[in-house]
């Protein structure tokens, strides 16, 4: 049997999490998983795990400032509550937060480590803001058995922007490795759908309502679309507001349909998906985006960002588009040429989501694990 120690810091935040290991358990690997969290983080839990998952509350909000001393506090407590002479391999689910405790545990215990790198944590948070951390996060990647990219996207922007040595061996012991959806949207896989007008067309944005998730784009685009393209949109959004400016923005628009609805299961965002034409959700920034092959498992072409999570999974204009966030004109655009070619890219998305399955998934890190072991 092989033995696994997770590192999650946010293993009980989301629910994909559950999803690998309910599945690799099934293929005969033991997972033992440790997520630290400071006290604020239980009220972010979203569910409880059917194992054995240890969150002991290890650090203060404050201690993200001195990045050594909020290890120090997870490490100890990790040893605290953990033996580890059976683990075969370590798993970090995070580069710096996760990666910084697996590394100690690789030079102390002898036991390989692989690393999942994350867009919005690692990239956008950690190497873009913390300059004095970047060398950190570089011995991580370096000292990893295996690191694992949830896109090419995020793989490119890391090597190209943040690596500039031992690039090719990095590059060699890196594998994209993206995120499943839950086994509810193969069970209700839809079909290949048809737009009912090539011009007018109704979009689905599914996201929390924040700025780094650019809704109020949409709406400048729906604009642009009546405009440019003659084709007359309305728009749907669903989610949990967390900045109440965007909610108020969107509620206020009156020139173009908008609703805004609350968060809701999956048996309503089934009906959402089957009952518009295209999912478009251009994010700022964006680790990966389980919305958007949900999206696809109903035959919805989708608007995603370019160089963001989602960004390199499929050939440019096969399931959808990427688009500049920065630029409404751009997703005006994109949204005109998928009507064009709406039959198509709807029949590509049912045909194609299936990448996203967990068992596939958990294959290849079951995979990944035993090369390192």
């Amino acid at each position: 049997m092989l033995n696994v120690f997770h590192i999650n810091s946010n293993y009980l935040t989301s629910r994909l999490h559950e999803n690998l290991v309910e599945k690799l358990e099934a293929k005969g690997v033991k997972n033992t998983i440790y997520m630290p969290i400071k006290k604020e983080t239980i009220d972010e839990f979203l569910y409880e795990s059917n194992f054995d998952v240890k969150t002991p509350v290890t650090f203060k909000d404050k201690d993200k400032f001195i990045f050594t001393w909020k290890q120090h506090k997870i490490i100890s407590k990790m040893e605290e509550l953990y033996d580890f002479k059976n683990i075969d391999v370590i798993h970090a689910h995070t580069l710096f937060t996760d990666g910084n405790a697996a590394l100690y545990l690789s030079k102390k215990y002898n036991i390989p480590y692989v690393v999942t790198v994350r867009g919005m944590t690692d990239i956008d948070g950690f190497f873009k803001k913390r300059i004095n951390l970047r060398a950190r996060g570089r011995r991580i990647l370096r000292e990893a058995s295996h690191v694992v990219f949830l896109s090419e996207a995020n793989k490119k922007t890391l090597l190209s922007e943040y690596i500039k040595n031992d690039r090719t061996s990095l590059e060699e012991k890196s594998k994209v490795i993206p995120n499943g959806i839950d086994d509810f949207w193969f069970e209700n896989e839809y079909r290949p759908k048809k737009m009912a007008s090539d011009t007018a067309v109704n979009l689905l944005y599914v996201g929390k309502l924040k700025k780094s998730k650019n809704a109020p784009s949409v709406i400048e685009a729906m604009r642009i679309l009546k405009d440019k393209h003659a084709i007359e949109a309305q728009a749907t959004f669903i989610g949990k507001i967390v900045d109440q400016d965007i909610y108020d923005e969107l509620t206020a628009v009156e020139d173009v349909p908008v609703k805004v609805l609350p968060p809701a299961g999956k048996d309503v965002l089934l009906d959402l998906y089957r009952k518009n034409d295209i999912f478009i959700m251009p994010s700022y920034t964006e680790t990966f985006g389980l919305v958007y092959p949900e999206a696809m498992s109903q035959g919805l072409p989708v608007i995603y960002s370019i160089d963001q999570g989602f960004d390199g999974q499929f050939a440019y204009g096969q399931v959808g588009y990427p688009v500049d966030p920065y630029t409404p004109e751009d997703i005006a655009d994109k949204l005109a040429e998928i009507i064009k070619n709406y039959e198509t890219l709807s029949k590509n998305t049912i045909d194609k989501y299936k990448m996203f399955n967990w068992e596939i998934i958990s294959d290849e890190l079951m995979n990944t694990y035993k090369e390192v072991k």
